[in-house]
């Protein structure tokens, strides 16, 4: 017997895996360019500054980000549902509430500039270039919000490398000009936020391709319901949680660090948290494949592919952040250079807390797992918790009594405000785990059935003639072990045959497993197969003389009750139901 493996799975996480990777590079490398490029050009007021103007950044990235990812999970399980229509309608309303929001922030930007400047840096003396760095902010963040909301539209729509495109021009354009801007001008902090928006917005060249795409799934439809925006908003809960919780994070964290350490505890704390991005950048790359393919597989319930696909992340992500604490331990001081801080003083304390910080990291990237995993399945509520617990209810505690102990040990606070990290991720971890056990209380961290509804064969098989007959043989056993009389039996198995063979002689080089799964339930028998050879929708197929003689799919249609196809994944998905009625003995029989 054929046993269920995760060849097809692997070839997947691996065409997404380096998208994902320069994907999540390229988000996040707009914010430690600015950072780096400031605190070089234009010394540590201004890269405070930048720093003391994140939560106005986490505002105006909050539709985009939000939005897109709700709408982006919410589209991908509907597309393993084979909704197409509702994956258009939720696409169509996110992007234009979003676009509508981005619009509100620019006009706002003439009026709360100054306010929201005095508010955040008046205490640390750089409200003038707080607000400069503000306010072009603002005023691009049409451009931001549209931006971010395609890059996670894109990912569900098989175009992972077009995300990645998008963000790596971006942040070319944007390294280049932050040097031209800040070396030859006087802009100030308001060239680092102009070159940002402008990378955004040539960046967008790339969002062409998409719309001229074939492949495209989703796109704009007239007239959608409303309704659907309620599923994009539930399913981006979680993100709006964080978006929120940061905003939160972000100003509690810098008044308690400005108050206590002042300056010198600021720029430790915003070089801390730059090595918290560029960690991110590959670990939580890798992580970034989850919603791309979890939400389609979910919808699908296809529970052996969402625990090979989450086994896999972690195996890589955890192999990437022990190589960095290994690094950053080794090369601590050099990477204290690269922000600008050369003063001995300031760099020894950096050097200690930054080495005590790394050891969040692991925590860190199991939280960070676990709400993108949960987000995808739809339970939004677990990770939503966890979302809270890490961004708000431990760690402004944390680093509130971390840096009052370390002041009171006779040190400047620093380490202790390090040490606050590692308490604050292992706490919400821990708490996470006790949440989950009373919720759930005989189910692992996955949350998922063993098997899907009914009773299921599922299996893997080489493509190839000599594999696929052999799935015929192994349908009717399982159907003669499970009750299904002969007839329904045999016409499974013919269409199995059919459409196996079909995808091993016209798939193409690419087309190398085959996943097949019976399921075998109360009113209907569905049989779904999956490949990653050419796009071919059978469901459309009519004979033509003159092509492939495709003669078995036509066979196919006849012997069923139906035939769904989407290209999910870049993978052909095609299901085939078999409606059942009882005979005169009272047993299932085929209509």
């Amino acid at each position: 017997m054929h046993q269920r493996n995760d060849r097809l799975i692997n070839v997947k996480i691996k065409q997404y895996l380096f998208p994902g990777i320069m994907m999540a590079l390229s988000l996040q490398l707009g914010n430690i360019l600015d950072t780096i490029m400031v605190g070089n050009f234009l010394g540590t007021d201004a890269m405070t500054a930048v720093s003391l103007s994140l939560p106005v950044e986490t505002i105006l990235q909050l539709p985009g980000y939000c939005l897109g990812t709700g709408g982006a999970l919410a589209a991908g399980v509907m597309l393993g549902r084979r909704e197409r229509e509702k994956a258009s309608g939720v696409f169509t309303l996110t992007f234009f509430v979003t676009l509508i929001c981005g619009i509100l922030f620019s006009v706002l930007a003439l009026f709360v500039t100054d306010p929201l400047a005095q508010m955040l840096a008046s205490k640390a003396g750089v409200a003038d270039l707080t607000g400069d760095y503000i306010f072009v902010s603002m005023l691009g963040a049409p451009f931001i919000g549209i931006g971010l909301l395609m890059v996670s539209y894109l990912g569900t729509e098989n175009h992972p490398e077009l995300s990645s495109a998008y963000l790596i021009i971006s942040n070319v354009i944007n390294l280049i000009l932050d040097f031209i801007f800040l070396k030859y001008t006087s802009l100030g902090t308001k060239g680092a936020a102009l070159s940002t928006i402008l990378g955004f917005v040539v960046g967008m060249v790339v969002f062409v391709r998409y719309i001229r795409s074939p492949k495209r799934m989703i796109g704009f439809v007239k007239a959608p319901s409303f309704s659907l925006l309620k599923e994009a908003v539930v399913m981006g809960a979680p993100v709006f949680v964080f978006m929120a919780m940061s905003f939160v994070k972000a100003l509690g964290l810098n008044t308690i660090i400005v108050s206590l350490t002042g300056q010198d505890g600021m720029a430790i704390y915003t070089v801390c948290d730059n090595i918290l991005m560029i960690v991110e950048m590959l670990s939580g790359g890798i992580i970034g494949i989850i919603p791309n393919m979890a939400g389609i597989l979910y919808g699908e319930k296809d529970y052996f592919g969402i625990r090979a696909l989450c086994k896999k992340t972690l195996q890589y992500s955890f192999i990437v952040v022990c190589m960095a604490v290994v690094f950053i331990m080794i090369f601590t001081a050099q990477v204290t250079r690269i922000f600008g801080i050369t003063e001995p003083v300031l760099q020894k304390e950096m050097i200690g807390a930054l080495r005590i910080y790394i050891f969040s990291l692991p925590f860190y990237l199991w939280n960070k797992f676990l709400v993108s995993y949960y987000e995808s399945i739809e339970e939004t509520a677990q990770a939503s918790v966890i979302t809270f617990l890490q961004n708000f209810l431990y760690i402004l505690p944390a680093a509130l009594l971390g840096i009052l102990l370390g002041q009171a040990l006779g040190g400047t606070g620093v380490n202790g405000l390090a040490l606050a990290f590692i308490c604050a991720e292992g706490l919400t971890a821990a708490t996470a785990y006790i949440y989950r056990k009373i919720k759930y209380r005989h189910s692992d961290f996955y949350i998922l059935p063993e098997k899907n509804e009914g009773v299921n064969l599922d299996l893997s098989v080489e493509a190839s003639i000599e594999e696929a007959v052999k799935i015929p043989l192994e349908i009717t056993a399982f159907c003669e072990e499970n009750g299904v009389l002969p007839n329904t039996a045999n016409l499974a198995a013919m269409a199995s045959e059919e459409m196996t063979v079909n995808i091993i002689k016209h798939g193409g080089k690419s087309a190398r497993w085959i996943d097949v799964n019976l399921s075998i339930e109360e009113e209907e028998m569905r049989l779904r197969i999956r490949d990653n050879g050419i796009h071919f929708n059978p469901a459309e197929y009519t004979f033509d003389s003159d092509g492939y003689e495709f003669h078995g799919i036509e066979l196919v249609k006849r012997i069923s009750s139906k035939v769904d196809y989407i290209r999910t994944m870049d993978m052909n998905n095609t299901v085939i139901a078999f409606a059942r009625m009882e005979d005169t003995n009272g047993n299932k029989e085929v209509q």
